[in-house]
Formats: C-alpha cells, sequence, structure tokens
C-alpha cells in the first residue's frame, strides 16, 4: 500500500467518518509491505501482508475471473480517466485490475486496486485493498474510478455508489453500458460496451448567518452588525 493513499482511506464500519493510522513493519519505495492500519475511533486493525490491505471485515467479495491484461484496455483506461498527469490516484474496481500493469506502464499516477484478481500482486505503482462491499475512501479523494461489470450484481447494491462518492468534482468515472447513469454523473461519451461520465460538484450548502444584535460579537476581523 502506497503510503500517501493512506490518508484517503476510510473505516468501513459503520460510524463517524475517520481516517487511518498506517503501522509499518516493513517498508520498500514508500509502500507499506507488512503491518496494519488503524481506525482512531472504532479501534479496528486492518492487516498489511505482501502489500495487500485487507478491509473486508471477515466476509471476502469473491475475486473475479482472472481475465487476460490487454493493452489495448490499458490505453482505453488511460483516454476514458484522463490519466494523462501524475497528479493524485484513480480506482479500478474488479477485474479491471488485470489491466492495472499495462496501465501503470502508460501512465504515471498511482493505482488504487480494490477487490482485483486474485493473481494481480501488489507493486511500486500498484496498491491493493481486499473489501466485503463498499470502497472505503474519502468522498472525492480519487480522480477517476472504473466500476466492474460485477459491482451491477451480488449484494451490495451500495457499492457503486460509494465509487461515485469517492470520485472528485470533474473527475472520470466509467463503467458497463448497462450500469443506468447514477445520480452525480454527467455523461460524456458511450459506445456498446461502455460509457463515460464526469462528476458534478455537489451544490453549496446555504449558509445563515445568526447574529444578536448588541449582545454577541463577530470573530476579529469582521465587522460589527
Amino acid at each position: 500500500m502506497y503510503i500517501e493513499l493512506v490518508d484517503a482511506l476510510r473505516c468501513p464500519r459503520p460510524h463517524e467518518d475517520s481516517w487511518l493510522v498506517a503501522r509499518a513493519e516493513r517498508m520498500e519505495v514508500r509502500h507499506v509491505l507488512e503491518g496494519a492500519l488503524g481506525c482512531p475511533v472504532c479501534r479496528a486493525e486492518f492487516p498489511v501482508h505482501a502489500g495487500v490491505v485487507d478491509m473486508s471485515l471477515g466476509t471476502h467479495l469473491r475475486p473475479p475471473d482472472p481475465g487476460t491484461p490487454d493493452r489495448e484496455q490499458a490505453l482505453r483506461l488511460a483516454a476514458f480517466l484522463a490519466l494523462g498527469d501524475a497528479q493524485g490516484f484513480a480506482v479500478l474496481l474488479g477485474s479491471w485490475g488485470a489491466h492495472a500493469a499495462a496501465l501503470r506502464e502508460l501512465v504515471d499516477c498511482p493505482l488504487l486496486l480494490v477487490d482485483p484478481p486474485a493473481q494481480v500482486v501488489a507493486e511500486p505503482g500498484l496498491s491493493i485493498i481486499r473489501t466485503s462491499g463498499d470502497v472505503p475512501l474519502a468522498v472525492g479523494a480519487a480522480r477517476g474510478v472504473a466500476i466492474d461489470i460485477a459491482d451491477l450484481h451480488g449484494d451490495h447494491p451500495s457499492r457503486v455508489r460509494s465509487a461515485v462518492q469517492a470520485t472528485r468534482a470533474a473527475g472520470r468515472v466509467v463503467a458497463p453500458a448497462s450500469l443506468p447513469l447514477p445520480e452525480g454523473l454527467r455523461e460524456l461519451a458511450r459506445d456498446g460496451d461502455l460509457w463515460v461520465a464526469e462528476r458534478e460538484a455537489a451544490p453549496a450548502p446555504l449558509i445563515t448567518l445568526h447574529v444578536r444584535r448588541g449582545g454577541g460579537q463577530m470573530p476579529a476581523g469582521f465587522p460589527p452588525p
């Protein structure tokens, strides 16, 4: 697990949003190979072994079929997700992870693989987490996300929603054409297999100021009411 991605991960247990703290027992090239991630809220620990973080809470998703690494698919992903620079990181769900090594040769940004095929291994530039469903990332953390066809089925309907929420404003989401466009996305292109969409910015909440005339004080630097 690339150490700089730890700040983007979130505890998958149902409580207030919380970052995780890394305990590294062995590191190479800024990647935690052995150790654990801990939650300061619920005290859960998620082991890291061979660079893979186990956040499955004891219920592993079935790994997707191995698939065949495909440079052409990697080229499509690089273009669809707009990975033309090294800023941020991209997320590949499920079987998209089979093309991760080929994609890593084309782009400079780190890749986070969520529940990839079993034979895919973590290496510099490729981080792996195993989950029991939802994508455990902070809202707006990723520059782009590729959703797998298998994510449209099964007992985890919130997985797609969590993947979309993890995408930053103006970031790209790629998904199978059979998936109806989720709320919060604007479609950019579509063919018979996939669609590409852009994450819309969430509307800013209305801010109401409550100032008691003659009684309260505004913070320093603000004019009096």
